[in-house]
């Protein structure tokens, strides 16, 4: 396929302020008109020859192409006389139409990797034609598209949409690839026709197969002032240039329930559907951004028989709907029915299976990687599980753990995520604020370290040192060094161990003799780890080990971390004390509290007997800190119960 249809006989009426007597498709963008900008798009991806239907000022069109020589490729400009509406115009020179042609709007930017556009196409011989669709911020006014899971498109959903339905986010795009003998039987159908409103849905009605390519490349309409103008910022910023899926594109991969909707043990119907407070603005916020936001999410009452698959997709409707409500939208959804367990009355048979796509499986990620041209390495998976911890390990990627849902209690795995954050709107203010902020701070502080140093990272408990730890890994990663952390929270006394003071609530004598033994290493070696459960206040059983090579860089987090100080050679030591307002700490010792299922007044004794056995301890190792950090990172978090202001006072 090599032609393109270019519709460009619009006289512009709302861009008249701005086109100073020129046709709509000479707008300047940026310094540039638009058409150059899409003649050059398509002839980057191998497109030979153009027909461009012209009519308003036409001369003027035809005059800018000649004097660039047309780009070097073949441009028909044909005057199509009076309108006839986006398919009607491209009837009208049927004769002239290859076997299959693109169809591009002259008042659309667009930066997209056509060549990805045209393999999805051409892997169903059968399609009538493809549309390109995307997902946008305002789906309760658009028209929306239905399809399946293999891209068949299933129906179209004219605005104003009928009051209780939810519809997927999907919106035509006005970019096309169109098989000729499709259009045959409108050929001679006389009145403006439109492709969207007339001829996609005829088609359907005639049995014709249409698919649509989802994709969250960059296709923006430029018809007015205000969308020119936000066109135009974005292109400067090189969000434009960025969006193409030809350039590596970053993803943030959020499970579902728990960390988008509350959690109600196995929801298999969509009344059960209701959003976490605040997440559509999070969400919102990483639309904004350079991440793609992308939903993987286990869904075993599929396999089980609770929830049928059309159940299911009313249910992932409905998020978007809510989502969209608040101008918030998904790049992609997947989602894996397998379950792995069979002989339950009900079940699916076929989906009773081992397969690739249930998370920890990473099978999901690896499509939308393909599908997206992800780099997994630069993008982050949250969740409120240890099954998505362990996901997020096995692909490479960073892992943030949100208290919503199970809040990582669910104990189904013994991993350690690399951040922990209470919920989706503080994840999404850490990967877009804090990090930045926090892994400059680590590269500064950091330059003094050493290949074989420790570097003990102390302070008062919830007080963000273990986030702060993993930020120093990735830093020293940057630098060419290899870090290894431990959280001294594994060595936490059995409940009914335990001694008087915050000492007496960890085996400090088995942390000094790991560390004593990994001062002295002179070659890598394997290290068994202890595993502490939160809930039960007990150590489980684990042959969870690290492999610790004979320079990596040792980081010792943990609120009595700079009390093991002397566990080493003081050369090769270094001790930071981390801390915060103490207001926000407190929230942070209640909320960690109410999730070990305490009451209210339970989770305020417990602050403050810390504040009495803990706090004088821990401040007084002051004195050792070579390096002191108050992180002033983010706003409070959020909780879903009341703020304990007067108790944090």
């Amino acid at each position: 396929m090599k032609q393109v249809v270019m519709l460009a006989g619009g006289k512009g009426t709302r861009l008249r302020e701005r086109l100073n007597g020129l046709p709509k498709p000479l707008i300047d963008l940026c310094g540039k008109p638009l058409l150059e900008r899409q003649i050059e798009l398509v002839k980057r991806h191998g497109f030979t020859h153009v027909l461009l239907l012209v009519n308003y000022e036409s001369q003027k069109i035809i005059d800018f192409c000649n004097s660039h020589d047309n780009w070097g490729i073949r441009i028909d400009c044909i005057d199509d006389g009076v309108p006839l509406g986006t398919a009607g115009a491209t009837l009208a020179i049927f004769d002239r139409l290859e076997d299959e042609f693109l169809v591009v709007y002259s008042d659309t930017m667009l930066e997209v990797d056509l060549v990805r556009f045209q393999a999805f196409h051409h892997s169903h011989p059968d399609a009538a034609a493809t549309l390109f669709l995307h997902p946008n911020d305002h789906p309760y006014d658009s028209d929306l598209v239905d399809m399946d899971d293999e891209g068949r498109i299933n129906a179209f959903h004219s605005y104003p949409h009928k009051e209780g339905s939810f519809y997927p986010n999907l919106v035509n795009a006005a970019l096309y690839i169109i098989r000729r003998t499709a259009m045959e039987p409108w050929r001679n159908s006389p009145g403006l026709l439109d492709f969207g409103k007339d001829i996609f849905p005829a088609m359907l009605e005639r049995g014709c197969l249409l698919f649509g390519y989802n994709s969250p490349e960059y296709i923006k309409d430029c018809g007015t002032p205000k969308r020119l103008d936000k066109v135009c910022a974005d292109f400067s910023s090189g969000r434009v240039a960025n969006a193409s899926l030809d350039v590596k594109q970053f993803g943030v991969f959020l499970d579902r329930d728990g960390t988008i909707n509350r959690e109600v043990n196995h929801l298999s119907q969509h009344k059960q559907f209701e959003l976490i407070p605040r997440v559509s603005e999070a969400i919102k916020r990483l639309n904004g951004s350079t991440y793609r936001t992308i939903v993987i999410t286990n869904q075993p009452v599929v396999a089980r028989g609770n929830c049928s698959q059309p159940e299911l997709k009313i249910i992932h409707n409905k998020m978007e709907t809510l989502l969209g409500q608040r101008g918030a939208y998904l790049d992609r959804i997947y989602y894996c029915p397998h379950h792995p367990d069979k002989g339950f009355q009900g079940e699916v048979t076929e989906l009773k299976i081992n397969c690739d796509c249930r998370k920890p499986e990473i099978g999901m990620i690896e499509r939308a990687s393909k599908e997206l041209n992800l780099d997994v390495s630069q993008s982050w998976l949250v969740g409120d599980t240890t099954v998505d911890i362990l996901t997020a390990h096995r692909s490479g990627m960073h892992s943030i753990l949100v208290e919503t849902g199970f809040a990582g209690l669910d104990r189904r795995h013994w991993v350690t995520p690399d951040f922990i954050v209470p919920d989706l709107p503080a994840a999404v203010r850490f990967i877009l604020d804090d990090y930045p902020q926090l892994l400059n701070m680590c590269e500064m502080a950091g330059e003094q370290i050493r290949e074989g140093d420790f570097v003990f990272i102390g302070g008062l408990s919830r007080s963000g040192k273990s986030n702060f730890a993993s930020c120093l890994k990735e830093s020293l990663k940057a630098q060419g060094k290899v870090a290894v952390v431990l959280s001294v929270d594994r060595w936490l006394r059995n409940d009914d161990q335990r001694k008087g003071g915050v000492l007496g609530r960890y085996a400090v004598d088995e942390i000094q003799t790991l560390l004593i033994d990994l001062s002295k290493r002179s070659q890598s070696g394997e290290f068994k780890l202890p595993v502490y459960d939160k809930i039960n206040q007990q150590h489980v059983p684990s042959d969870e080990t690290i492999l610790v090579g004979y320079k990596d860089v040792i980081i010792v987090e943990g609120t009595i971390a700079l009390s093991l100080l002397d566990a080493i050679p003081r050369n090769i030591g270094h001790a930071w004390f981390v801390e915060i307002d103490e207001i926000e700490r407190c929230r942070r010792v209640l909320r960690e509290c109410w999730l070990r299922g305490l009451k209210d007044k339970e989770a305020e004794s417990i602050y403050q007997a810390r504040q009495e056995d803990e706090t004088p301890v821990i401040l007084a190792t002051l004195k050792f800190a070579t390096k002191r950090f108050r992180l002033e990172l983010g706003a409070a978090f959020a909780q879903d119960r009341h703020q304990p202001q007067e108790q944090c006072g």
